[in-house]
């Protein structure tokens, strides 16, 4: 006579559902670790920044790209910062030559921020480059394989939540 199992049956196809996500997060996180080891480290030790720039200058200059020309004040609400700190970090990209400031013709006390020529240069090699890592990453898929990664990675975008968000769903 045969033993009846009463319990969710056993292995990593039959594991539940935090686990096999918790697994599945480190598997994702060993990959894009082995990614950033094999493609990104050693383009940065090759390649020694013509400028250097901080975090919160990044993330101005993403937002001057994607923009064009914004006021200050916009530009502070964008990053989600004060205006003083916008302030000196727009103070720092315009002695890097990568961000031009100006006064409003319409109304004097408005300060518009824009990338200036060196920037728009120095985004567009960036974007040349992330375009090469890009095509490196999906080259070893087939046509069918990159769309399904690309739908997949769509879905992640649209979806993924902070923790700060995942935390409050748990306890709302």
């Amino acid at each position: 006579m045969q033993k009846r199992r009463t319990g969710p049956p056993e292995g990593p196809l039959h594991a539940t559902p935090i686990v096999a996500l918790d697994r599945q997060s480190g598997q994702l996180l060993g990959y894009l670790d082995a990614l950033f080891q094999r493609l990104v480290l050693p383009r940065l030790q090759a390649e020694k920044p013509s400028v250097e720039c901080s975090r919160e200058e990044i993330r101005a200059l993403i937002r001057l790209g994607s923009n064009g020309r914004m006021m200050m004040s916009d530009l502070a609400a964008a990053l989600g910062v004060p205006l003083s700190t916008a302030t000196h970090t727009v103070d720092r990209l315009v002695e890097k030559g990568l961000v031009m400031r100006s006064r409003s013709e319409q109304d004097r006390r408005v300060v518009q921020v824009e990338m200036s020529e060196h920037g728009k240069a120095l985004q567009a090699s960036l974007r040349s480059k992330h375009q090469a890592m890009a095509r490196s990453w999906l080259a070893p898929l087939s046509t069918g394989e990159r769309e399904t990664f690309l739908e997949l990675m769509a879905k992640i975008s649209a979806r993924a939540k902070p923790e700060s968000e995942r935390t409050m769903e748990k306890t709302g």
